[in-house]
């Protein structure tokens, strides 16, 4: 039985119309400060996905919107941020209790919602898919056609809307699929970006929203009529996304996790490697994909570093979401508790010695504090954790690190610390990562206009916001073929 409902209502979007997703999945949405009840998962049935591809492909093939002007497009997006700056205290909100984010920086992102929208309205300004080429020839960049975004459970309203923002700028209308565990904040925005649609006088069947778990997921992967595809989450779901796209070979961007390696060199300072270290992997509670995983450190500064880290972890203000003082959230459900606890205990099963010195609330939300790993090898912890776990190895040259850097199951980010700056960038220029930074572990990226592509087993594609403008859409060349040519 539900026992409260403090979140807003998991509707549906099918063709302007709001409706309730037919399935309950057996699961609920809880708070993560008590483990309270507060909703049913709820996802949409197989008839309601049908008719949401069905009236997305309908209105690509009929041109209506593809022959609308930039100028409509970048109206559409303009007011979308002017309505989603109206709701960001909600969807900020909702995202915290779906995910355990203390309210104060699940605030922080959602202000920075608008921005996508107006950013995407940006980069269609300055690319608006025309160009007129030398020949005489003009290059089109179109929309594929129905576009699916699917988001995870850490970060879903952003996800949502920035694959959202990008694809509509693109021309492509949107089926957007939330993660079963964190619908309720793009609940919000879809009824932002829903209003906008109906004010500008666009196609009700623009953007979409339907639920579900991965099974929704494979409807829309496998079905041949969604051309692009944009997903945010693990390596399983990726792989399985993948495999049901693979058979029309739809444009796919799969970002997908990574253990994240951070390479200490010898002459590196302790005291600010171990404050950025801890600034990064209790970040968002943990629950990001380029949080630093596997630490390699000369064998002379390994205890040195531990004691550093756990005497900064014993700061950390472990507590409920809602509460100014906390600086660090519950993890976002139950299972994601469980799969902390399991890792520590496999770790432990290995041989690792796993502290943590960080006090937790009496109280029954799901609640785990940062932990340390060390005593193992690398082998062993090959596989992302997705948590706030830190692994530490001992690596005596930076040579040996980088290989075992090199051999984690990585992509996205990696770090290196060390005085001189110099050598550390050109180390971290043999990092197998799309984005590794020096001395820092912050969340934004390091250049406004940087590109970030996902390597090895991270995924398929790269992020960057011009980058995502051209995923949504392809090329195509339109002219007078010239006479007379030999061939």
């Amino acid at each position: 039985m539900t026992t409260s409902c403090s979140l807003v209502p998991q509707n549906n979007t099918i063709d302007g119309n709001v409706e309730t997703p037919a399935i309950d999945l057996g699961e609920f949405l809880t708070d993560p400060d008590t483990g309270e009840k507060l909703q049913a998962q709820l996802s949409s049935s197989t008839e309601q996905v049908e008719r949401a591809i069905t009236a997305a492909t309908e209105l690509h093939r009929s041109g209506v919107w593809t022959r609308r002007s930039v100028a409509d497009r970048v109206r559409l997006l303009e007011r979308t941020a002017e309505l989603v700056e109206e709701r960001t205290a909600a969807i900020a909100r909702e995202d915290s209790k779906n995910n355990g984010l203390p309210l104060s920086i699940s605030t922080l992102f959602a202000g920075g919602h608008p921005d996508l929208f107006r950013s995407a309205a940006t980069h269609l300004k300055n690319s608006s898919g025309f160009e007129q080429l030398p020949s005489g020839a003009h290059l089109h960049r179109l929309a594929w056609g129905p576009t699916a975004v699917i988001a995870p459970w850490n970060a879903p309203s952003f996800i949502t809307a920035k694959k959202t923002a990008f694809a509509l700028a693109a021309g492509a209308p949107v089926i957007a699929k939330p993660s079963n565990w964190a619908p309720s904040g793009p609940n919000v925005l879809a009824e932002a970006i829903s209003r906008a649609i109906a004010e500008v006088d666009a196609p009700k069947a623009l953007f979409q929203l339907v639920h579900g778990g991965g099974d929704v997921g494979h409807l829309l992967a496998s079905d041949r009529r969604i051309r692009a595809l944009a997903f945010t989450g693990g390596r399983a779901a990726g792989s399985s996304i993948a495999a049901a796209a693979s058979t029309d070979f739809k444009a796919l961007q799969l970002e997908l996790g990574s253990n994240n390696p951070v390479i200490i060199r010898a002459d590196a300072d302790i005291d600010l490697t171990a404050a950025a270290l801890v600034d990064g992997f209790t970040k968002l509670n943990g629950q990001w994909c380029e949080s630093p995983g596997s630490v390699f450190v000369p064998p002379h500064l390994h205890d040195r570093l531990v004691d550093a880290i756990l005497d900064r972890t014993a700061e950390i203000a472990l507590g409920r979401t809602d509460d100014a003082n906390t600086t660090m959230g519950p993890q976002a459900n139950e299972p994601q508790l469980q799969r902390m606890r399991d890792t520590v205990e496999f770790l432990r099963g290995v041989g690792g010695t796993a502290v943590s010195s960080t006090p937790v609330p009496d109280d029954s939300g799901w609640f785990f504090p940062p932990t340390v790993v060390h005593g193992i090898s690398s082998e062993q912890t090959k596989s992302e954790t997705f948590g706030p776990i830190l692994t530490v190895h001992r690596a005596s040259t930076d040579e040996e690190a980088l290989l075992e850097a090199n051999a984690l199951d990585t992509g996205l980010a990696g770090y290196v610390f060390g005085a001189d700056v110099d050598a550390a960038r050109e180390l971290a220029t043999r990092i197998d990562c799309g984005e590794n930074k020096i001395n820092s572990t912050s969340l934004l990226d390091l250049d406004d206009h940087s590109t970030q592509s996902f390597w090895g087993g991270s995924g398929i594609g790269a992020h960057g916001d011009a980058e995502l403008l051209d995923f949504f859409r392809g090329s195509r060349i339109i002219g007078v073929d010239a006479p007379g040519l030999p061939l």
